[in-house]
């Protein structure tokens, strides 16, 4: 059902480290393209991510529309909605919204082969693929009027719907998108937690922000979508250490990523990742403190060596990793009910335990049953009952007891 009237939930799409944003750079950034029309307003500048082809990340100020044109009202009624992965309802998952640009009415099967690419390879990625029963995701055609997108290559102009250009900001295979545009198309989807604009092109490039976007025809531009829903979803920070300075000296980091403390401190205060200290992680070796991360060589530590929120095309992390699910279950609940004696989990999820007390004695029989049978109840007497079902999530990638609080659910009936 569509729902053109729905603002975006304020958590992912616009908490999404916007000031960073996500923008790849291949070859230089040799000269300023002319601006999209998108950038009738004037410019602002901002501070972003640059990828290069080899995964590797930098940072750089680039010029961007100070206020973005919106699409005519008509045009995007007409967006048909499709549900690419639909696991229920939107109230209680996580809703992943793909918009297309550069797709006329004759490429929108091409369009739907893009979308699923980037989808399954975002879902091969952990903890995604264990957690894919979390997520809605849905499919908004947007039509164009001609088919790819400015400056592919450059100099090249196309009429798109939502403005797509490489060279933004001067930058080679950065591909910025009119997220007013991207937004108000997403918006047609039943709800909307993060956005993701596809452009049609082969030419690998993407960005990111409060709208992620990568070159729907490329095969290796997905991992840009990864790297921002780090950001996005898990507010993870970057790994990397260039582009802020030297010797950091300021205050302990928010991130779970990011420390000022060395494997002693972190250790002996117990705070950080010390539970997964010395632990094979997924990105390779184990977990300790390096030095360089956020910016800066010295005086910020990440987790591990190498993880995605350092390079593309890396896992996360086991904090990276930890934090990532935590965050799924902040967006999306681990059990509902509809009616009582009857709760719904996620499916596919193998760690999750589900049991049933009546009046404070566990149902062994129903442990891990979705229902409770009303007759079970005659064997603790007659009147009135209270029942309570307990919905938890037991896996090992969460250590944080903090953490672990946001992956039980409880519901209490009077029968």
């Amino acid at each position: 059902m569509k729902n053109p009237g729905r603002p975006l939930r304020s958590g992912l799409a616009l908490a999404s480290v916007a000031a960073l944003g996500l923008i790849l750079l291949h070859g230089p950034a040799a000269f300023a393209a002319e601006p999209s029309p998108a950038a009738s307003y004037g410019m602002r500048t901002e501070l972003r991510e640059v990828f290069a082809p080899d995964g590797s990340i930098t940072r750089q100020p680039i010029a961007v529309p100070a206020v973005d044109t919106p699409a005519p009202d008509s045009a995007v009624a007409a967006a048909a909605v499709t549900p690419i992965i639909n696991n229920g309802d939107p109230a209680t998952h996580l809703d992943l919204v793909i918009v297309g640009d550069g797709y006329t009415s004759t490429q929108l099967g091409t369009y739907d082969s893009h979308v699923r690419s980037k989808v399954n390879e975002l879902f091969a990625v952990e903890p995604f693929a264990s957690y894919k029963s979390l997520f809605n995701v849905w499919k908004v055609d947007v039509v164009s009027s001609q088919s790819g997108v400015d400056h592919d290559p450059y100099g090249t102009y196309r009429n798109t719907a939502l403005d797509m250009y490489f060279y933004c900001g001067g930058t080679a295979r950065l591909l910025c998108v009119n997220e007013s545009k991207a937004n108000q198309y997403a918006r047609q989807a039943p709800d909307v937690d993060q956005v993701v604009a596809l452009a049609n092109t082969t030419t690998y490039g993407g960005a990111g922000g409060g709208v992620a976007t990568a070159a729907g025809g490329n095969a290796s531009a997905g991992q840009i979508v990864v790297h921002e829903l780090g950001h996005s979803i898990g507010g993870l920070a970057d790994e990397y250490d260039y582009g802020g300075g030297t010797n950091y000296t300021g205050a302990e980091l928010r991130e779970a990523n990011a420390s000022i403390y060395t494997r002693a401190t972190m250790v002996s205060r117990q705070t950080k990742w010390w539970r997964w200290m010395g632990q094979s992680t997924p990105d390779g070796g184990v977990i300790d403190t390096f030095n360089g991360c956020r910016y800066y060589t010295n005086g910020i530590y990440r987790p591990s060596s190498n993880s995605i929120m350092r390079t593309l095309g890396r896992q996360f992390n086991l904090p990276g990793r930890e934090r990532m699910i935590a965050s799924f279950y902040a967006k999306a609940t681990i059990a509902s009910s509809e009616k009582a004696l009857e709760v719904l989990v996620p499916q596919g999820i193998e760690t999750i335990d589900i049991s049933w007390t009546v009046d404070g004695r566990e149902v062994t029989p129903a442990r891990g049953a979705t229902t409770l049978d009303r007759a079970s109840l005659t064997a603790f007497g007659s009147g009135g009952h209270e029942v309570t079902v307990t919905v938890t999530d037991r896996t090992e990638w969460v250590r944080d007891p903090a953490l672990l609080a946001g992956l039980t659910g409880t519901f209490t009936w009077r029968i």
